[in-house]
């Protein structure tokens, strides 16, 4: 029964209008896999050896242990915005006699099937081999393996769970505050309790067992949710709330513009793909803690480019979907008596505020001292003056309707996303790299590199962008213009 549900489902996308599309979507986005899998791995491979030799004086795998429940938080916070199970593919099949318990078998199947349950192969499983080699037995390596396994399954049904009620996910975050603060102020180890578990494991393998329970149980709790919500009005349906107008009459301010950002404001408070997108764009502020905690190994570069993920986690996440956000209702929005001039100018605006409030918070970046902070900030003067326009651009190049109510899903939903769209990232990513590289390799008077005359020329081409605004508008009004009726007739396809 279930092959022959996985065969529907290929079938599906084989099917699928604009298959080549999909097609060459689907290897990217295998290659963007292939590259997470491949840091996974390698993370796994170092992270046992490279502790033996940091902390010699204690035992690595206890070390390890100490932080898993900090990997296991971060986790289901991934699996929280981005995982999803299949529901929404089987509403077609409770038309049709097929009994409940199999069909929801087949889901629970294909959930453990997930990209995201890579993670105890490629991560945990190099640590477990080398824990072996290194004088543990067998039978430890294998109970300490299982044990982190069943942990990380549980959170693909902790995940689903948490999604489908907000009861779940409360409790969750109350509990972690709860244990946090408690270990903060209150000189108790409860989070790290969770390390003497898994070392308890190591000295008893029997103590897998436990893991192993909580694993079945959350298994057959999500089967009995299922069960009990396999309806269109159920779990499967979509949640309905009574619609709050939102005056958020402070964006006044902005004139004419404010009509448009309280519409969209309004889109992001509303519905689940865009927040869920905003939320996952403030992750992108600790994209810099990668590299600036090895400054020593890295070149300034690398250190520009994680300065646009800092300030430009907006302008990556939300931003690559403008217009797409508004495909639904983007026929009505064309045929009022309104501005293209004032469209795209509030999306602008949009995105150079979110730009400028993700700069203040990254203010924390100073500890790594003023430098860093300073190309932050004019990696920020880039993503409003230039970074803004080259992402209009690429979100007139998709054509791509997009649903507001189906959860982004990394990897598994490639929904509104055009192999234009993909191309469009690499300027503004590589084209800052250049701005700094170019004068500070260059106009360097002797030393290796003229830091200063980087950062200079990277806010530079910013503050040029914010001067010829209105002329830069006026080009994107007329291409806009243009493409007007191509992107109708893309928007009102199914």
């Amino acid at each position: 029964m279930s092959t022959s549900l996985f065969k529907l489902s290929r079938k599906k996308f084989m099917r699928a209008p604009q298959l080549e599309a999909k097609l060459a979507i689907k290897i990217i986005m295998g290659l963007v896999v292939l590259y997470f899998g491949g840091v996974l791995l390698a993370a796994g491979i170092i992270i046992y050896p490279v502790i033996s030799k940091t902390v010699p004086d204690e035992d690595a795998i206890s070390v390890i242990n100490s932080f898993l429940v900090l990997i296991f938080i971060f986790e289901i916070i991934i699996r929280y915005f981005l995982q999803q199970l299949p529901v929404t593919e089987i509403k077609s099949f409770l038309l049709l006699s097929i009994p409940k318990k199999r069909i929801i078998k087949n889901v629970l199947l294909r959930s453990l099937i997930s990209i995201y349950n890579v993670i105890p192969i490629l991560f945990y499983l190099p640590i477990s081999i080398i824990m072996y080699f290194d004088d543990y037995a067998l039978e430890q390596t294998v109970a300490w393996w299982v044990s982190v396994t069943a942990f990380s399954l549980c959170l693909n049904f902790i995940a689903f769970l948490a999604n489908k009620n907000n009861k779940v996910f409360a409790s969750f975050v109350v509990i972690v505050i709860s244990l946090y603060t408690c270990e903060l102020y209150f000189d108790t180890e409860l989070l790290r309790a969770s390390g003497y578990f898994f070392d308890a494991v190591l000295a008893e393998p029997l103590c897998s067992v436990f893991p192993l329970i909580f694993l079945i149980v959350l298994y057959y709790s999500t089967f009995k949710f299922l069960k009990n919500n396999l309806n269109l009005e159920g779990a499967l349906g979509t949640k309905k709330q009574i619609a709050r107008a939102g005056r958020y009459d402070f964006l006044d301010v902005f004139g004419s513009s404010a009509l448009f950002l309280k519409n969209d404001l309004r889109l992001i408070v509303r519905n689940i793909r865009p927040r869920n997108i905003v939320l996952m764009s403030f992750l992108f502020l600790f994209y810099g803690l990668i590299f600036y905690t090895t400054q020593e190994a890295q070149s300034q570069e690398m250190l520009v480019f994680a300065s646009i993920f800092v300030s430009g986690g907006f302008l990556l996440t939300y931003g690559n979907y403008v217009p797409a956000w508004d495909s639904e209702y983007y026929a009505f929005l064309m045929a009022q008596n309104l501005s293209y001039k004032k469209y795209l100018d509030s999306k602008f605006r949009l995105m150079a505020f979110a730009v400028m409030f993700s700069t203040i918070l990254s203010l924390p970046y100073l500890y790594f001292g003023l430098d860093v902070y300073l190309m932050i900030l004019s990696g920020a003067f880039f993503n409003v003056g230039l970074g803004t326009w080259i992402t209009l651009y690429g979100g007139m190049l998709n054509k791509q309707p997009l649903k507001l109510n189906v959860k982004a899903k990394a990897f598994e939903n490639t929904q509104a996303f055009s192999g234009a769209q993909f191309l469009m990232v690499l300027p503004k990513m590589a084209l800052p790299v250049l701005l700094y590289t170019i004068p500070a390799r260059f106009l360097n008077y002797g030393y290796d590199i003229n830091h200063t005359a980087g950062i200079a020329s990277l806010a530079l081409s910013g503050i040029l962008g914010l001067v010829f605004k209105k002329q830069i508008l006026n080009l994107m009004v007329k291409l806009f213009a243009k493409d007007k009726h191509a992107m109708l007739k893309a928007f009102t396809q199914k």
